[in-house]
């Protein structure tokens, strides 16, 4: 019965994106149904929806997500990301290897919906691509890092709180970044190798840092400290102070129909996670399954919930103090477990339609969900298994 719960939301969501129903619509409406069909009264559930307008969660989203879509916008009305996009061409050699690995350096930069940043670099180096396949491949690898890299704001849960050291999350899920690479070697495979026209091949490696100066100067003061939505306005403030030729642009991007878009887009996001929290959908779903073994709990809680939220961060923080009977056993951490939960959550969040980097390259790319799902899902699909594998090794060994 709980699964049906689940399916139902996600199969409403599904259908009024098969219509062509905008996402900032879709979002809002699925997790109002989520709320219903798990006691929330339909008043509770609007008044969550209005009050998160005001909130910090809301506002610090919107501010990342917005000022991310303003840098790129500025840096390809000042043709740098052209230019980045020669130099990831030039040190690679092969433009499909460019263009995954342009999505991998902007993955370095932790952030809400960074997938919008790598896109214009994939889009140029993938002429030919239908735009599908480009933003699979662009989304895929734009997350590989997370398993590990401690800047993650669901690695950091798990060091701050869990009291992992960085040196364990990187011996045993960094592995796991490996297979979730080689899932997605098919992606680059069906891409047709060639020159994309207006791209220099000859740009030196280190031009990178003095062109993209302004995302490496937001994942710098961010390191230093300085929470991520002020460091990216910080970014885009620093970058038009130097190019004021660009300060033109400003006023018609936040009076453009986007600036509305983004600010429902970001109030649905929010509004699914906090229902997932707020109606009790985890609790409900541990008890239905707290009868079969630690292995099966765990990746399918975490599994369900990454699916549902679309965010690390939340189905961690939702899931593991959960599950944490079965992760910390005399005071310390099941490594192997812990990887597997992950594993599954991460998959879940991978393949959710609510995940903010899906649903803003989509406008992007100018495509549908129902169009880019199905690779997306057979590459989840294999790191889900290889995490399965992955997982029975470390049992043997450890």
């Amino acid at each position: 019965m709980i699964l049906v719960e689940i399916a139902i939301p996600l199969l409403f969501m599904a259908i009024l994106i098969r219509f062509k129903v905008r996402l900032e619509i879709v979002l809002p409406a699925g997790a109002l149904v989520l709320a219903l069909l798990f006691g929330m009264g339909p008043l509770d559930a609007v008044i969550v929806y209005g009050k998160l307008f005001g909130s910090a969660q809301f506002l610090m989203l919107f501010c990342v997500i917005f000022f991310v879509m303003l840098l790129g916008e500025l840096m390809e009305r000042g043709k740098m990301l052209t230019q980045m996009s020669s130099i990831f061409l030039s040190v690679f050699r092969d433009n499909r290897l460019a263009a995954a690995a342009s999505a991998a350096f902007i993955g370095l930069l932790p952030m809400p919906g960074g997938s919008l940043l790598s896109a214009p670099f994939v889009d140029k180096l993938l002429p030919s691509e239908q735009n599908d396949r480009k933003l699979v491949l662009n989304y895929w690898y734009r997350h590989i890092w997370e398993y590990f890299y401690p800047l993650y704001s669901g690695m950091a849960w798990i060091i701050t709180v869990m009291k992992v050291e960085p040196l364990s999350i990187l011996c045993y899920m960094g592995p796991m970044s490996l297979i979730m690479v080689a899932a997605g070697i098919p992606l680059i495979r069906r891409t047709p190798r060639e020159t994309p026209p207006g791209l220099a091949t000859d740009e030196k490696a280190h031009r990178l840092l003095l062109i993209g100066w302004p995302i490496l100067f937001a994942v710098t003061i961010s390191l230093a400290g300085l929470p991520l939505w002020l460091s990216v306005i910080a970014a885009v403030t620093a970058f038009v102070a130097v190019n004021r030729r660009l300060a033109q642009f400003l006023l018609p991007y936040l009076l453009s129909k986007k600036t509305i878009f983004t600010i429902f887009m970001t109030a649905g996001i929010v509004y699914f996670e906090r229902i997932v929290r707020e109606a009790g959908v985890a609790t409900a779903i541990y008890q239905a399954l707290q009868s079969y073994n630690a292995e099966v709990v765990v990746f399918t809680l975490s599994l369900i919930i990454g699916l549902l939220t679309g965010i690390s961060i939340a189905f961690i923080s939702i899931v593991f103090p959960i599950i944490s009977p079965f992760l910390i056993t005399g005071g310390v951490v099941d490594m192997p477990l812990l990887t597997f939960a992950y594993a599954g959550g991460f998959t879940g969040v991978m393949l959710s339609p609510t995940h903010l980097c899906l649903i803003v390259t989509t406008d992007f790319f100018k495509t549908r969900l129902v169009t880019v799902y199905p690779a997306i899902v057979r590459a989840g699909i294999f790191m889900a298994l290889g995490g399965g594998i992955y997982y029975a090794f470390l049992r043997m060994v450890t």
